[in-house]
């Protein structure tokens, strides 16, 4: 699972080193919070032992149960401690979650390596980096990372894969419900999710590649679904930042035609889901970039582009976890294809990209 989204642009919160000319997927969120591996050894109560007899749950099922998952992590309070393996990389992070009528706050900390806080009130997200004595300012809440799910609402993810209940087990000191979701092709990876029973709330998660090989995983390891109120959370986490450097990120909505890209074949399941132009210094330059965004409702993928530099190769690629990128070029424009998919997939997006004028 990954700590990005797939809102447009947002500081890392899962720093890499990347080489080979795609350097520029640091600046470019990778991504959304992803199902990641499982942590072995527990026992798992099976449908069977349990005496459930599930049935075999249909599309509308798949759909109707991502929608709860989705509206637990949105709609309700809840706060603790969570892991991310992935690449062979342990991330520790506490999130403080809390939903109140008209509100929403968010606080996210990592407790591993460079210090991060991203602090979200409604619509506006502050990403705070201590180290660099930095505050990044975007309008746009990441409303995707764990242990949100669905990414695209109205995606038809039914039809690309398929649903079987798996039985329960405990998991941060709540009984949950374990459900593998397994893709139809080999575009995209499968899921092992458990969710606390009571709430429907996303608890752990896996990405499952060939043969259901754990690729990452992300899982609470303490969590709280009935925290008291913290309405002075953003001001607290601010406190200490006075003379800090503010970067306001803003992203402009545009569409793939106006910036004069286009996908000759679609690939298939993924639909559109934003086109943002914005502004970015690289290297102590100014730089335009252009970001489109898909997804197949679980899987996302990013497709960035911007003018070349010689020192960018064609053909690099990165792996981390479940996450991939591809750079490819496009007469003077380097294009960047990153998504928690396999290669590819990446490659078709890559190969069918192409400039209008």
């Amino acid at each position: 699972m990954k700590l990005i989204s797939v809102s447009p642009l947002r500081v890392n919160r899962r720093p890499r080193v990347l080489r080979s000319g795609i350097h520029l997927a640091v600046l470019f969120s990778l991504l959304c919070l992803l199902p990641g591996p499982s942590w072995a050894g527990d026992a798992v109560v099976t449908a069977s032992q349990a005496g459930a007899g599930v049935p075999g749950p249909t599309g509308a099922d798949l759909q109707d149960w991502l929608q709860r998952i989705s509206r637990a992590a949105k709609e309700r309070s809840y706060s603790g401690t969570f892991v991310v393996q992935s690449g062979g990389r342990i991330v520790t992070s506490t999130i403080d979650h809390y939903v109140e009528p008209g509100s929403m706050l968010e606080r996210v900390e990592t407790l591993d390596g460079e210090r991060r806080i991203m602090v979200c009130h409604n619509d506006q997200t502050r990403t705070i980096l201590p180290d660099a004595r930095l505050i990044v300012v975007e309008d746009l809440h990441a409303d995707f990372s764990f242990p949100r799910m669905l990414k695209a609402p109205h995606a038809d993810v039914s039809a690309y894969y398929t649903m079987k209940r798996e039985g329960h087990e405990r998991c941060a000191g709540y009984v949950c419900d374990i459900t593998r979701i397994k893709p139809n092709d080999d575009l995209r990876y499968g899921y092992r999710l458990w969710t606390e029973r009571g709430s429907g709330l996303l608890v752990k998660a896996q990405t499952l590649g060939a043969q259901g090989k754990v690729l990452d995983q992300v899982a609470f390891t303490q969590l709280n679904l009935n925290p008291k109120p913290r309405p002075n959370m953003v001001k607290q986490a601010l406190q200490g930042t006075e003379g800090y450097q503010v970067e306001h990120m803003r992203a402009s909505p545009t569409t793939a035609r106006a910036q004069g890209w286009t996908l000759v074949k679609p690939v298939p399941g993924f639909e559109s889901v934003g086109t943002y132009q914005r502004r970015l210094v690289l290297r102590g330059k100014p730089v335009e970039v252009t970001q489109w965004l898909f997804s197949d409702g679980l899987a996302s993928v990013s497709l960035f582009a911007g003018p070349t530099t010689d020192s960018q190769r064609q053909g690099a690629s990165l792996h981390m976890g479940d996450t991939n990128a591809l750079l490819d070029r496009k007469g003077n424009w380097s294009v960047i294809v990153v998504g928690a998919v396999p290669d590819k997939t990446l490659h078709l997006f890559a190969d069918s990209l192409t400039r209008l004028h």
